[in-house]
Formats: structure tokens, C-alpha cells, sequence
């Protein structure tokens, strides 16, 4: 008996119930609403950290289903998913936000938190029958390296290269890069990934001119909390309903979200 077919042994109403929501917890839609969070209530740069190594192995990962082409599991699946099965983006998306997570807090109780969530939404999707085991190993394995590469060699290397560019030059190799890789990948993931990056990205090069800065206080944090949520919540489905369904709509829409994401502490302090 397979792995899968243990898990779902154990199958019930409430089990599935619980692991459908573990699984959510792995979603493009959770991180497009988290990482904004991370960013307007946690630490600035920390969430410029984890935001730049999220969202590229969330891309990574699209396109090594592309080369793998693995077939998921017939016959056991407990929900619908499309797509290729290798590597998991569920679990290389988890470890690499929650290890991420867990590196630039560095308390126990993260470190905790971070084991469980790994293993939860890995476990999810076993259960739910989308994935093989190779699929969750595979994709763990990646973020590992992913982040240990990023963490010791790229970000700070990385960061010091482009502060000796201009911010009109760091614009447009942002630009270059986002648009090669659009080009290369357009698929809707991709797409969606790529946008967040440009929009957010601009925000930061023009970081020292905008003055960003995190409101102190809980009662503006609130603020930008509400307004927050409800501008990104506009922009992701209002403008869906408004546009066009195409790749230059999707993108648009996607980057204002990244633009909002960043912006928005200014629009705050400037208000208040």
C-alpha cells in the first residue's frame, strides 16, 4: 500500500475538511494576501528579504513542472488540481516562507511553528491525493537550497551591486528582467509572480524619494491594516470584473498590487 492510499484510510468528512484548509495555506491567493501583511505590520526589510525569495521560488518552481511534466496521481485525488506534480510548489512554497521566517526571527517558537506548517501542508497533499512523495521531497530539497544559496551568497551581494547603480538604471533592469521572463513563461502563475515583483520593486528603487516608512502605533498599523486589505481586495477582483481576462490585464492588475503593497505606508502617513 502507497502512502497515499494509507493516509486515506483514515479518510473522513472532518479529516478532509481540515487538511482542504492546510492546503490553502499553500495557494497563490494566501501569499498574495500575507506577504502585504508581513511588509505593513512586521519588519520593513525583513519582509523585502522574504518577499525576494518567496515569490522567485514560487516561480522556480512553475518552471520545473514545465521541464519535469511529472503526471500527478490517478484514481485518489480528493480535490481538483491541474498542472504537473514535480516538484511540489506547496511544499517548496512553505518551507521557503516559513524557514525564511524562521532565519530572520530566530526564536524558538518560530522555529516550532515553522516544522509543523511545513509538515502540515506537505502532509495535505498526500492526503488529498495530488501529489506523490517524491513530489513534497523534491520540492523541500529545493527551497532548502534555494534559501541557503540566497541567505549566504545573494541578498547581500546582490544589494550591494545595486547600490551602485542609479535608481533609473536599477528600473531598468528590474523591467528587462521581469519582462524576459514573462516573455519566456507566460503562463498565469507566472504572470501573476513576475507583476507583484515589477510593481513592488519600482516602490523600493524609489524607496529614498517616496520616504517609506512603517506608522508607529496601533492605531495607524489598524489603519493601514483595513485600508490595506480592502485595496488589495479591490484591485485583485474589482478590477478583474472591470477588465478584460488577458495577460496584459492580469499584469497590470497584479503589479498595482505590488505598487499598493509598498506604497501605501506613505498614503498612510501623509493622512495621518
Amino acid at each position: 500500500m502507497n502512502i497515499i492510499q494509507f493516509l486515506q484510510t483514515f479518510q473522513t468528512a472532518w479529516l478532509t475538511s481540515f487538511f482542504k484548509l492546510l492546503t490553502f495555506f499553500g495557494e497563490q491567493e494566501f501569499y498574495i494576501m500575507v506577504l502585504p501583511l508581513f511588509f505593513w505590520l512586521w519588519d520593513k526589510d525583513k519582509a523585502v528579504k522574504l518577499l525576494f525569495i518567496l515569490l522567485p521560488s514560487l516561480l522556480l518552481n512553475f518552471w520545473l513542472k514545465e521541464i519535469f511534466q511529472t503526471a500527478r496521481p490517478v484514481g485518489v485525488a480528493l480535490i481538483e488540481q491541474g498542472g504537473f506534480a514535480f516538484p511540489s510548489g506547496h511544499a517548496q512554497g512553505s518551507t521557503t516562507l516559513w524557514l525564511m521566517l524562521a532565519l530572520l526571527i530566530r526564536q524558538k517558537w518560530i522555529n516550532i511553528l515553522a516544522v509543523i506548517m511545513i509538515i502540515l501542508v506537505s502532509l495535505s497533499r498526500l492526503y488529498l491525493g495530488v501529489h506523490w512523495p517524491v513530489d513534497i521531497l523534491g520540492g523541500i530539497l529545493i527551497a532548502l537550497v534555494l534559501i541557503l544559496v540566497y541567505d549566504k551568497y545573494i541578498f547581500d551581494n546582490y544589494r550591494k551591486y545595486l547600490s551602485a547603480k542609479t535608481a533609473m538604471g536599477k528600473a531598468a533592469l528590474l523591467t528587462i528582467v521581469i519582462l524576459f521572463f514573462t516573455i519566456l513563461y507566460p503562463a498565469d502563475e507566472a504572470i501573476t509572480l513576475l507583476a507583484v515583483l515589477w510593481g513592488f520593486g519600482m516602490v523600493l528603487i524609489y524607496s529614498d524619494v517616496l520616504n517609506i516608512t512603517l506608522p508607529k502605533g496601533i492605531l495607524r498599523k489598524i489603519l493601514m491594516l483595513i485600508v490595506g486589505v480592502i485595496g488589495v481586495l479591490l484591485i485583485w477582483k474589482g478590477l478583474k470584473v472591470i477588465l478584460p481576462a488577458n495577460e496584459l490585464t492580469r499584469f497590470l492588475r497584479y503589479s498595482l498590487i505590488g505598487i499598493w503593497t509598498g506604497i501605501l505606508p506613505v498614503l498612510i502617513k501623509k493622512k495621518t
